[in-house]
Order: C-alpha cells, then structure tokens, then sequence
C-alpha cells in the first residue's frame, strides 16, 4: 500500500510538472454566472470551485481529461477536453435539474415517502461516518466579507485599524489534512494570507463537517437518530445524478430554535448516503446558509468536495456579511479494515441482478463463515434495508445493528485515547511569506475584481511593514513608556525573551472599591510573567492598595514557578498584608458590597486584617489524580468601620459594625494560625491537550470529580492558637442528558474530627448571595440565606442539582421559541448541619437574557414549611 502510495505521488508529480491550466466561467442557460460550482476530475481525485463571479481555474497534465462541471440545482455536465502542451478555455453552460416525480407505494398511513428514505439515511448513518478510517486531502479556503455597519461610537476606532463599512476583506489559506478515526485532525497550513481579516481561518470546521452527527457542534441534524422528533420531511421529487437515483428531501423543523437546520438534504437511492445538502441555521444574530456537494472518490465512497457558506450578522449596531468558500481535492482514503463493508457491495450488485439470488449466494458464503447469531444479524440488516415501509421503530432497529456489526468487526475494542488531538495544527515556517506570484499559480479558485482590489491595498501595505525600519519602530513602541500608560495602564512585551510586564492605571475604574472599614481603596497590581518552549513558566505579582480612611497600605507578593508542564507540577509563594474576608473563598463579591453599601447602607462585608507567609506546591500523581499541598503561617487582627459614606438609602438603616452577626466577638479577636492544607483531587479518565510541553486537562466532560481535603490547625508553633483539624469529601459532576440539555450536581460532607480552637476565619463557610442582584456567582450557590450567619464547625452535609435546557417550559410557547436567545434552568440546594437543620431551595431561572441578564425565582423550606420567597438578578460579566 505504502509504496504503491509512492509510486502514485511520483507519477502524479511528473504529470503536473507539465500542467496547463483550464479556465472559464460556469453560467446557467440564460448566461448567469453560478457562483461555487464544483469541477471534478475522479480519475485524478482533484478538482476546483468557481469563484463568485462563475469563474473557475484548474492546473492539468497533458492528456485527455473528464471534467464533472456540479452545483445545486443544475443538471452535473461531463466534458472531455485534451490537453496538449497548451491552456485552454472552457466556458460551461449548466441546465436546470430536471426534477420528477417519484413512483413510490402509498402506504395505508399516508405517511410521506420522504420518511422511507430518511429512515434507510439514518440508519447508514453510522456506517458512513465510519466507512474510511483514515484520508489524506488538500484544503483551499477562502473568506471573503465586508463589515455592512459599525456603531458610531466606534467608528473613529475601527477606522484607526482599517476596518470600514463596505471595505472588502479576504482571508485564504492552503492546508494538508489528515484524518484518522475517531477524532484525530492534524493540520499542516502550507500558506495563509489575509488582506485585514486576520490570519486565523482554519477549514477544520468545514471540512470536518459530519451531516450524521452535529451535536458536538450544537445542532440536532435531520440525520440524527432523533431527527423524527424535531423534523418533518417530504419527498418534493427525485433526480438522477452520477449515475444514481437522487432523492431531494425538503427538511422542515417542527418548532422553532437556534439548533435546527431547514431547507433541503440530497440522498442517494439504494446507497443511502448524502448527495449534497442546501441547508440554513437561524443563530442568534446570525443567519447561515449553506452548501455542501460529495463525490465520489473512489467505487463506493463518496466524501465533500465543495462547500460555500454565506454567513449574514447583524446585532447590537454591527453588521457583517461573510462568505466562506471551501474547495477539497487530492484525497487519498483507506477504507475501515474493521468494517464489514459487504452490504454497500450488496447494494451495488442489486442494481444490476435480482435481489434475491444475490441474497442465496451471499448467504451461501457467509454460511460457512459466520456464526448463527452473525449470520442472523446480515440477515436482518439486509433485509430491513430492502423493505418499503420501515417505521421508526425498524429504523431504530436498523441503527442499532449496523453499530453493533460496525463494532463486532474491530480487531479489538479499544478505550478512547486520553490525549485529545483534535486539533493538531502545524504551520509552516514560511506559510506567511509566499508572494502573489505564488499565490497566482497555487490559488485554485479565481480572485473576484474586489477581492484582487483589497490583496492590492493590502500588499502595497505589507511591503512597508516588512521593512527592519518599520520591525524596529513597533518593537521600540511595544516597549516605549509614555504619560498616558501612567493613566491607563500598560502591559510591555518583550517577544524575544517571551515575557512581559503588566502595570496598572490611575484611571482603571475597576480597581477602585468601598466598603465601611477601609472607605474607598485602589487597587493597583503588577505582573512579570516569563515563560520557554517547553513548559516552564514562571510570574511575580506585586499588589499595592490603600485604604483611604484607614490611611493605610497593604501590600503583598505573590510568585509561582511551574517547572514541569507535563506533570503540572506548580511551586508557590504569597505574602503579605491584606483586608481579607472572613468568607474568604466565596464570600460576597467586592463590586457587589460596594453597591449595597453606597445605595442602600447595607455593609454585607466583614473584614479582618491578615498579615501572612503562604508556600504551596501541586502536581499531578497520575493523570487525573492532583495533589496540592501549602502551609500558611498569619497574623489576624481584628478591624473597625472607619467610614460611614454612602450616596443614598433608607433612613432608618444604618452601617452594621464589622462583626458578622450573630457571631461571638471573642472569634474574630486577634490570634495567629499556623494551617497546613491538603487536597486530592480525581477524575477517572480525564482527558487532555499537550501543547508546548504543557498538559492541559479538559474541564468540559461527563466525568464525576472526587475529592478529599484536609485541614489542620497547628498550635504552639510561632504561638499558633488554633488547634483543630477537618476533613471533607466531594463529588461533582456535570453531563448532557438529551440534546443542549445538562445535568450538574455537587455535593460535599464534612467533619470537623478535632476542635479544641477555633477563630471564625477557621469555620466552615458556605457559598451565599442574599441581595436580589447578584454577579456572576458559583451555580452551587444558596440564594436566600444570609451571610456568615449559617458558618458552622460541626458536622455537614451540602448538596447542589441544577437542570438546564434551551427548551424546558417558556421556549416551547409558540410566541416565544424563537423570540429569545435564553436558556432556562430548575436548581436545588440543600444544607444541614447541627444549627441548620433540613435547608433547602427550589428556583426556576432564565439565563442569557440579552446574552448579560440571568432571573431567577427562588422559594426556600425549612425542613417541610415555607421560609421565604425571593427574585434574583445576576450580572454576567
């Protein structure tokens, strides 16, 4: 095979190395340009895409050549032309497809024929997505758009950079592409440019593109195993293309939604795979639609050739239009060796011979090989195949033994690797420095006249910017102090010795805070971050803030070293004086207490002042398994209100003094603790990412999370008081149940084993949020109870459910399931400890309201009786 491969590549490199080149302009009949057509040469597995003008280029070796000339809606066009040291011209006029009507049986249900084929569709389904276990291909991909409107208060800024309204962008790209099943995507950009949009197009997403499963993506495709649910389908007519029957199946959502495709979907008669597909999704903000032809690239598979994708966005004063052109050629498949392939041959032969003797001769053979059982399921699978009538019942069927002999014929099973490579992505050293000359000659689908005119601008540019002068003068501006950094902060690069320095602003608004005991703070943080090639990586943070009443300045340095990516092997150092609350992990959020405070005097905000040394270490013991180990050594002292400012408020409330309420005063006096932490944290089968010598795990997955930590108070070292220790287990774990619907849960218990000192910078403290607004909070959050007031270091137990789903109850009312892009969600959170007995809450929630605003309704029950009823607002930002 390998070197058959060779010798193949050799040949065809010696055919090219005398290419001419074919040109032309593929119109209909009345002579309208048709934008995206496809030409294909099967016998050289290579062809082009016409470009949005009709025209079209292709590089071909002498000899006599059978051009397919293909597009949605006309009839394909064979044309012979020979090529003889010479280029030539071909202009290609294609006819409208002829469309008929199917002779299909009635069936006594009257169910549309369009649900015979999809069935038969569906269940091949898996056996397409499966049929080549590895390609090899060659990807053009082009972008093309313009920016149709710009607010205005951004206008004057976008200019700055070049983007105007009604200007021409374009981004293309040439990539080798390997595929391997299940997942495994390598890139390899052999060229890219860009006249402005950037140079990040990536045809992964396009070439990849699975009609038989989007979930991954977001959608529920007409091919999926659930399509019947979502989608109503009708037979509109049939046509015949590469010498097969064409079924064009109009595909219709039964509701509306963001995850839904409609238009038209293309299927083969007998062979049950996709044709083409002209299909549109309806996203926020965005409309796409798109195109999709296959071809056949060897007997008897077909795989996408061309796509183009018109792509329309317009929301919050932005507009853009952009269309994306994807032209594949130089496949080189192997067919799944795992795979029975003997019932697509079945299919092929039943073309041309009676069914039934070609079943007595296939049964004859598979009989002195195959198992009963084996030769049971053929059986079955052929035979629910040939029939007309298969409900959905037969079609689940049918899936579910075309997966199950897809699997049987693996050589072994095999676990899915723990290292994603989805998206291996190598560039070439010189990929941005090919010329126009180059791009000329290697460019397979023509340039339109507005698209030469912006790589013309862009171009002339380039020449400047490539110049040492102009390299020096960015790399001294990148690194140049001036006044205004002083104001609005600054992060200085330093790309040869990749690292940078990050300082702040005086104007940085959001480093500036309130709250009763310090009055109002600024915050100003600095960063020198360095890091190599192969997983080290190491930052310094010095952190300045004053208090203004206080008239005092805490300060602190943090610092952490990871000296092996591929362990995640992190050592650490922090220290420092700071205002710390009480509720230290997820106590109330600073911005949110600073609104409280000034318009409402409510000072939810408790604060110690904690002067301290902490060292931590983590790492990875095996993959998943983390350990994470520190020591910290801190004076806590007890603080005051020092300012009782605020712009406006109830007259009759009043700041609370800085002591939680209901706590004694003798916790929170000042004392010193010596505290080492332990924790171990698992998830079985964690999978990851290895980038630049790091390992990155993936945080996204259906795999439960346990944990165990360890705490303990050590006294009479550097007059340490506390003396305790507490232990807790966890679980978390977050799954899709159903299509965009997921499940999360998290639940911990927690014994305090030793308590014989305790400060309240020690208990146990739960996540709360009492105020109506809340910003960006934990899921696992109680939303009704108060601050502080339920901390506690007797024995607990926690639990946290939430359920979300794009449609659960609103989005299913005919008015509404299209008017919103919201999501809506059912939680429960439950507490109990010896001083809270039986808490729990129930809430129904919208989310994603205008993409910033959640809204929830939440009742609370103590034990079985009603407490309380509350609205909540959060702030996604």
């Amino acid at each position: 095979m390998i070197k058959f491969t060779i010798s193949s590549l050799l040949l065809l490199c010696s055919l090219l190395s005398n290419a001419q080149q074919i040109t032309g302009t593929i119109s209909d009949t009345d002579g309208n340009a048709i934008p995206f057509a496809n030409i294909y040469i099967k016998t050289l597995a290579t062809g082009t895409t016409s470009n949005i003008d009709g025209q079209y280029q292709l590089d071909l070796p002498n000899g006599e050549w059978e051009l397919e000339y293909r597009y949605l809606g006309f009839k394909t066009k064979n044309v012979k032309v020979r090529i003889n040291n010479k280029d030539v011209e071909m202009n290609v006029a294609l006819a409208p497809q002829t469309y008929q009507l199917k002779e299909v049986k009635v069936l006594a249900s009257g169910e549309d024929p369009a649900y015979y084929v999809m069935r038969k569709a569906i269940a091949m389904g898996d056996y397409y997505t499966k049929q080549v276990s590895e390609y090899n291909n060659t990807v053009y991909l082009k972008g093309s758009g313009k920016i149709t409107s710009v607010p205005r208060l951004f206008k004057k800024k976008l200019a700055e950079e070049g983007i105007t309204e009604n200007k021409t962008f374009v981004t293309e790209n040439i990539s080798k592409i390997h595929f391997e099943l299940p997942d495994k995507i390598e890139e390899e950009v052999i060229s890219v440019r860009s006249s402005g949009l950037g140079e990040q197009t990536n045809p992964m997403q396009f070439i990849t593109a699975n009609l038989y499963d989007t979930k991954d993506d977001g959608f529920i495709s007409p091919l999926d195993k659930t399509a019947f649910s979502v989608y109503k389908f009708q037979l509109k007519s049939v046509f015949e293309d590469q010498g097969r029957m064409i079924n064009r199946i109009k595909v219709t959502p039964k509701r509306k939604g963001k995850d839904l495709f409609r238009g038209f979907l293309n299927i083969a008669e007998n062979f049950w795979n996709i044709h083409s597909a002209d299909l549109q999704l309806n996203l926020p903000m965005t409309d796409v639609h798109m195109h999709q032809l296959y071809a056949p690239v060897n007997e008897s598979v077909w795989m996408p050739v061309s796509f183009d994708f018109d792509v329309n966005f317009k929301g919050m004063g932005f507009g853009m239009n952009m269309i994306y052109v994807a032209s594949i050629k130089d496949y080189q498949i192997t067919l799944n060796p795992d795979l029975d392939h003997d019932y697509l041959k079945q299919q092929e032969l039943a073309l041309k011979q009676e069914a039934e003797s070609i079943r007595e001769v296939t049964n004859q053979q598979d009989s002195k090989v195959l198992s009963v059982k084996e030769k049971k399921r053929k059986n079955e699978i052929q035979n629910l195949l040939e029939k007309d009538d298969m409900n959905n019942s037969e079609m689940r069927k049918l899936y579910r033994l075309m997966e199950k002999e897809n699997q049987e014929k693996r050589a072994e099973k095999v676990k899915e690797p723990l290292e994603i490579k989805i998206e291996k992505l190598k560039i070439a050293k010189d990929a941005k420095d090919k010329d126009s000359l180059y791009w000329t000659q290697m460019r397979p689908i023509p340039l339109s006249e507005d698209e030469k005119i912006s790589f013309t601008k862009k171009d002339s540019i380039e020449i400047v910017r490539n110049t040492p002068e102009y390299k020096d003068s960015v790399r001294q501006e990148n690194r140049k102090f001036k006044f205004k950094h002083v104001l609005f902060g600054k992060t200085y690069q330093y790309k040869e010795e990749n690292s940078s320095l990050t300082v702040p602003g005086l104007f940085a608004f959001d480093k500036i805070s309130y709250n009763t005991v310090q009055g109002f703070t600024f915050n100003a943080p600095f960063r020198y971050t360095k890091k190599d090639t192969i997983g080290h990586y190491f930052d310094l943070s010095p952190d300045f803030t004053y208090a203004f009443s206080r008239k005092h300045l805490d300060y602190s340095l943090s610092s952490r070293y990871r000296y092996n990516g591929m362990k995640r092997a992190w050592i650490g150092f922090k220290g420092g004086s700071k205002a710390v609350d009480f509720n230290e992990e997820s106590g109330i959020n600073p911005m949110l207490n600073m609104m409280t405070s000034l318009y409402y005097k409510d000072n939810h905000l408790k604060l110690y002042d904690k002067n301290y040394v902490n060292i931590w270490h983590e790492t990875d013991l095996a993959n998943g398994l983390n350990l994470h180990t520190e020591l910290e050594y801190a004076n806590r002292k007890q603080l005051y209100n020092t300012n009782k400012f605020y712009f406006t408020g109830p007259k009759d409330n009043a700041y609370t003094p800085n002591i939680p309420t209901g706590v004694n005063p003798e916790l929170i006096r000042d004392n010193k603790a010596l505290t080492f932490i332990a924790q171990l944290e698992y998830t079985p089968r964690n999978r990851y990412t290895i980038k630049k010598g790091v390992k990155s795990m993936v945080n996204y997955h259906s795999q439960p999370t346990f944990s165990i930590l360890y705490k303990q108070g050590i006294s009479d070292v550097i007059d340490s008081e506390t003396d305790y220790s507490m232990l807790e287990v966890s679980v978390k774990q977050a799954f899709d149940i159903g299509f965009n619907d997921r499940l999360k849960y998290s639940t911990r218990a927690g014994s305090f084993l030793t308590n014989k000192q305790t400060f309240f910078a020690d208990y146990r403290h739960f996540n709360t949020s009492k105020p109506v607004l809340m910003f960006a909070n934990k899921w696992d959050t109680f939303r009704l109870l108060d601050y502080y007031q339920h901390s506690t270091t007797e024995d607990y137990l926690e639990a946290h459910l939430q359920y979300t789903s794009d449609r659960f109850l609103l989005k299913r009312l005919p008015i509404l399931n299209n008017s919103m892009v919201i999501q809506e969600r059912l939680f429960a959170n439950y507490l109990t400890h010896a001083d809270k007995k039986n808490y729990w809450e129930v809430g129904y929630g919208l989310s994603q309201i205008f993409l910033l605003l959640d809204v929830e309704v939440v009742w609370s029950f103590d034990g079985k009786h009603h407490q309380d009823t509350g609205i909540k607002l959060k702030l996604n930002f």
